[in-house]
C-alpha cells in the first residue's frame, strides 16, 4: 500500500510544472546519515579541542614551575650577597641562607626543601674559594673550587691570602612527570673593598698529647671528656671564634699568658657519639670583621656503637618471581653514632655455630640498610627464633699510630624473637577499596580505605608494576595515612596496596588499579 501511494504522488508531481516539484524536493532537509556524520565531525573536533587545552594547561604548569625555580635560585643568590665575605664558608653557607626570611627548611626530610606555588623544591647551596693568579698562588685546602686546582708549588711568590674570590652555587630541583629538572645559578663574590679579616694558622689539638697521627688530623682514643686546641692569630685580633661542624660555640677562646698571638679553646666531648668532627677557628679584628676559617678534622674512637634499637620482625609471605614465599622480615632504627659503617643481621641455627649471616650477603659487604629479608628462615616451630643485629665500625689500631683499623668490627648486638607457631600469625585485613587518579602534572594519586576490622595496621605498603617484593614502591609511614602520590609516573603503571601489621606481616593485596 505505501508503494502505491508513493507512485501516485510521483506521477502527480510529474504532471505539475517542473519548478514546483523542484522546490518541494529542495525543502526535503537532511537525511539521518548526514546528521550522524555531522555529529561525529563535531565530537571529534571538540575532543581535539579539549586535548589541545589539556596539553596547554600541562605546558603552562611546567613553565610556571621552571619560572618559579629560576626566581627562587636567583633570589637565594641575591640573599647570599648579604652575607659577609669573610663569613662565606662551605660548612655554613646553607645554614646562613636557611636562617633568612622565607628560606627556612619546609620539611623534616633530609635536604633543604622550599615550597612555592604548591611545588616542593629541593635546594642545595655550596661555596668554594678561587685563587686569582695575579698575586701568585697560595696553599689550597678542600675549601677551594675543583677548577681552581693550581696551587703554590714552591716556585714564585707565595700568596698568603689565596682565597681571592668566592663562588656560591645554588641548585633548585623539583619533580615533574617522573623527571627531575634542575635550575642552577652561580655567582662569584669579591671582597669589593670589604676588609677580608685576619687569618689564623696552626690550628691543632694539644690535649690530650701526643696527638696522633698528627695534631692537625688527630684520632682520639680513650675516656676523655674534653679536648684542648691551640690556634695562632695576628696580634691585632681581639678574639678568636670557633665552631664544630659549622655550629659556632659559646665558650670563648682565651689568649695564652705571655703571648700576643697564641689562643686556646676547649671542646667538651662528653655525651657525643664517636666519629669525625670538623673544628674551625676564625680571628676577629677590632672592627668586628671575622676572618677566613681554618679547619681540621678530629676523629673520636672511644668505644663500640650501642646495640641497634626499635627492632621489629615477623613471618610474612612475599612474592618472589610471582611465587608466594614464606620469609622473615626485619626492620630497625638507625644508630645515632656517626662512625657506624653498616649493619649485620644473623639468623638462628639449631646447631653450632648457632647463628648465620643473613644480611648483607657477605662479610666483605657494608650496608647501611635498616631492613632485611630472610628468604630461608627457620621453621616456624623451631625452638630458637631469635635474630641478632649488630652495628659495624672501625676500632683504633692503638699505639703507636692510633689510626683507624682497616678491619671492620661489630658492636654489641640487639636481638628480637620472631613469633612463630602453626598456623602463622595473620596480618591485618586488606584495604577494602583502592582508587587511582591521574593528575594534571602527570603524577598519580592513590587513595584507599582503611580496614574496618581485624588486627591493627601499622602502615601501608604500595607496590608498582607487580606484586613481587622487588616492586615495593613506597610506604605511608602510619596507619592513618591512606593516600600516596606517585610523582614519578611518567608512564602508565599498575598499583597494589597492602596493610602491614606491627610484626611486618602483610594483608592480602588490594588492586590492581591503573594510573
Amino acid at each position: 500500500m505505501p508503494t502505491v501511494l508513493h507512485n501516485k504522488k510521483t506521477r502527480a508531481c510529474q504532471a505539475r510544472p517542473r519548478s514546483r516539484c523542484a522546490r518541494r524536493n529542495d525543502e526535503a532537509g537532511f537525511t539521518i546519515i548526514e546528521v550522524l556524520i555531522a555529529a561525529v565531525v563535531l565530537v571529534v573536533g571538540v575532543m581535539s579541542l579539549f586535548a589541545l587545552l589539556d596539553d596547554s594547561v600541562k605546558a603552562a604548569g611546567a613553565t610556571r614551575a621552571r619560572e618559579t625555580a629560576t626566581s627562587l635560585a636567583r633570589g637565594i643568590v641575591e640573599d647570599a650577597h648579604t652575607i659577609s665575605y669573610a663569613q662565606l664558608s662551605p660548612t655554613a653557607v646553607e645554614s646562613q641562607l636557611q636562617a633568612m626570611t622565607g628560606l627556612a627548611d619546609a620539611s623534616g626530610a633530609s635536604g633543604w626543601q622550599i615550597v612555592r606555588n604548591g611545588v616542593t623544591y629541593t635546594v642545595t647551596a655550596s661555596e668554594c674559594s678561587i685563587d686569582d693568579p695575579k698575586d701568585g698562588y697560595g696553599v689550597h685546602d678542600t675549601t677551594f673550587c675543583a677548577d681552581s686546582s693550581t696551587a703554590y708549588s714552591g716556585v714564585g711568590t707565595l700568596d698568603n691570602q689565596p682565597a681571592d674570590l668566592k663562588r656560591v652555587t645554588v641548585e633548585v630541583k623539583w619533580t615533574a612527570k617522573g623527571r627531575t629538572p634542575v635550575v642552577r645559578q652561580v655567582a662569584t663574590f669579591t671582597a669589593a673593598g670589604e676588609a677580608t679579616g685576619l687569618s689564623v694558622s696552626n690550628l691543632q689539638l694539644v690535649s690530650p698529647s701526643p696527638a696522633v697521627p698528627t695534631p692537625t688530623a688527630p684520632v682520639v682514643e680513650g675516656a676523655y671528656t674534653e679536648l684542648a686546641f691551640n690556634v695562632t692569630a695576628p696580634s691585632s685580633a681581639t678574639r678568636v671564634e670557633w665552631s664544630v661542624d659549622g655550629s659556632r660555640q659559646s665558650t670563648a677562646a682565651t689568649l695564652e699568658p705571655k703571648s700576643e698571638t697564641l689562643w686556646r679553646f676547649s671542646w667538651p666531648i662528653s655525651g657525643l657519639s664517636d666519629g669525625a668532627y670538623q673544628i674551625t677557628a676564625q680571628a676577629v679584628n677590632a672592627t668586628g670583621v671575622v676572618g677566613p676559617p681554618l679547619s681540621i678534622t678530629v676523629t673520636l674512637i672511644r668505644g663500640a656503637p650501642v646495640a641497634p634499637k626499635g627492632i621489629v620482625a615477623g613471618y610474612n609471605t612475599v612474592y618472589v618471581k610471582n611465587e608466594p614465599t614464606v620469609v622473615v622480615e626485619l626492620e630497625w632504627q638507625a644508630n645515632s653514632e656517626r662512625n657506624v659503617l653498616g649493619y649485620r643481621v644473623y639468623k638462628p641455627l639449631a646447631s653450632a655455630p648457632f647463628k648465620e649471616l643473613t644480611c648483607p650477603s657477605s662479610l666483605s659487604e657494608l650496608s647501611l640498610s635498616r631492613s632485611c629479608i630472610d628468604f630461608k628462615p627457620p621453621e616456624a616451630t623451631a625452638k630458637n627464633l631469635t635474630y641478632e643485629i649488630a652495628a659495624l665500625y672501625r676500632k683504633s689500631t692503638g699505639a703507636p699510630r692510633y689510626e683507624l683499623s682497616e678491619t671492620v668490627s661489630e658492636g654489641p648486638p640487639g636481638s628480637v624473637t620472631v613469633i612463630g607457631g602453626k598456623p602463622l600469625p595473620e596480618g591485618p585485613n586488606a584495604p577494602p577499596k583502592l582508587e587511582a587518579k591521574k593528575n594534571a602534572d602527570g603524577s598519580v594519586t592513590l587513595t584507599w580505605e582503611a580496614p574496618k576490622s581485624g588486627p591493627a595496621v601499622s602502615f601501608y605498603r604500595v607496590y608498582r608494576g607487580s606484586k613481587n617484593y622487588t616492586s615495593r614502591f613506597a610506604i605511608t609511614g602510619s596507619a592513618s595515612a591512606t593516600t600516596f602520590t606517585d610523582t614519578e609516573a611518567s608512564t602508565t603503571h599498575e598499583y597494589w596496596v597492602t596493610a602491614v601489621g606491627e610484626h611486618l606481616t602483610e594483608s592480602a593485596f588490594t588492586g590492581p588499579v591503573t594510573g
